[in-house]
């Protein structure tokens, strides 16, 4: 559970976004500063819209996916980071096939999207009317044109591109 005693910070070994859960416990996020907003990089309390946002997708993702409680953290935390740090971007939409039936698209939700080499599952980090920054939650993803995506990676796409999910998915991804 989130506490007051959780913190961003930069971890320059390994330069990451970081998050000190206390009791000498370190999350390692996926995240560099070239992909974060500069206020990420300064440190900052975990505060309680992020507590809030976390504790949301864990409760959404849960009733979606059947997977461990860690894997549900490490999703929902680098989730988190995403969502309040990452930096602004366009939609890449051309890599992804046009959905058959629209997932109405909101943070926490999962989804599908699929390219001609094949398909993923990601996760809804930010919702806009037309727009939604999506995390990959499953394993590397080949976009084509020698591009992939690694797990928890982020890209924006139009929301035509989301497809559903299958229910309860139980899909053991690679820890980033």
């Amino acid at each position: 559970m989130p506490s007051a005693n959780w913190r961003w910070f930069f971890e320059p070994q390994h330069s990451r976004l970081a998050l000190d859960l206390g009791e000498e416990m370190l999350f390692l996020t996926p995240y560099t500063p070239s992909q974060l907003i500069p206020d990420a990089l300064h440190g900052t309390a975990f505060c309680a819209e992020q507590a809030e946002f976390y504790t949301r997708c864990i409760n959404e993702l849960g009733k979606q996916l059947t997977l461990s409680d860690p894997q549900l953290v490490q999703i929902a935390l680098n989730a988190t980071a995403l969502s309040f740090f990452a930096l602004p971007r366009m939609p890449k939409s051309w890599y992804f096939s046009h959905s058959q039936s629209i997932v109405y698209s909101k943070p926490a939700k999962v989804c599908r999207l699929d390219t001609e080499q094949g398909a993923g599952l990601f996760v809804v980090v930010q919702a806009e009317e037309r727009s939604s920054l999506v995390m990959l939650i499953s394993d590397s993803l080949e976009l084509g044109c020698n591009k992939r995506l690694a797990p928890f990676e982020a890209i924006k796409v139009m929301n035509d591109r989301l497809a559903p999910a299958p229910r309860a998915v139980n899909h053991a991804f690679t820890a980033a």
